[in-house]
């Protein structure tokens, strides 16, 4: 169950005033907004089922009028949590959280979202790997996203996959022998990062 929580206040912060006063505000209604969130999710196990709650809040705005903004940030909120727990290598992961504890991802995700048109309509060795691969399971794609989450590191790599360096190695090679795929290029190391995020499939 996924519930974005949109941070408006309901009503117009004065124009005049103390900036510290509407800051304040600000402040609360963030803070009210994430509490709620933690309280959602802290309920989550007795719902009927077990059902996994996931719960965004985005920033307090001034007025209903830009509550719509903050319930589109809250939901990318979610998806942050949800993409997080997917990618694992996490042990408790959050159930809540705002956008200070989104932090970056945040900014990720728009960006993600703004180059999919591009990386649906392009082609290449990446883009030809990437769909014969997932058309077979993904294997491949997922090792090759374990592999750049790593940072290059085989043996954390592999044992994220529960699998044998070796064969890590050997699918790494796959991927440049029969796809052309190079790693050792950092343009094609970004396009396959960009495509395994794209994908979702890591």
């Amino acid at each position: 169950m996924l519930l974005p929580l949109a941070g408006g206040r309901g009503g117009e912060v004065p124009e005049r005033g103390s900036g510290d006063l509407r800051g304040r505000e600000c402040e609360a209604g963030a803070r009210a907004a994430s509490a709620l969130a933690r309280e959602l999710a802290s309920l989550a196990p007795s719902l009927p089922g077990g059902v996994p709650v996931r719960a965004g809040a985005g920033p307090v705005v001034p007025s209903a009028l830009r509550a719509a903004a903050s319930c589109e940030e809250a939901g990318l909120v979610v998806r942050v949590l949800a993409e997080r727990e997917r990618r694992g290598g996490v042990r408790n992961p959050l159930r809540y959280a705002g956008p200070a504890e989104a932090g970056p991802a945040l900014d990720v995700l728009r960006m993600l979202d703004a180059v999919r048109p591009l990386w649906e309509a392009g082609s290449g060795p990446v883009h030809d790997l990437v769909r014969a691969d997932l058309a077979r399971g993904g294997e491949l794609v997922r090792t090759l996203g374990a592999y750049l989450d790593a940072s290059g590191d085989v043996r954390r790599a592999a044992e994220r996959l529960v699998l044998h360096p070796n064969t890590l190695r050997y699918r790494l090679r796959r991927a440049r022998e029969r796809h052309g795929v190079d790693l050792d290029d950092p343009d094609t190391r970004l396009l396959v990062t960009l495509a395994v995020r794209l994908t979702g499939d890591v």
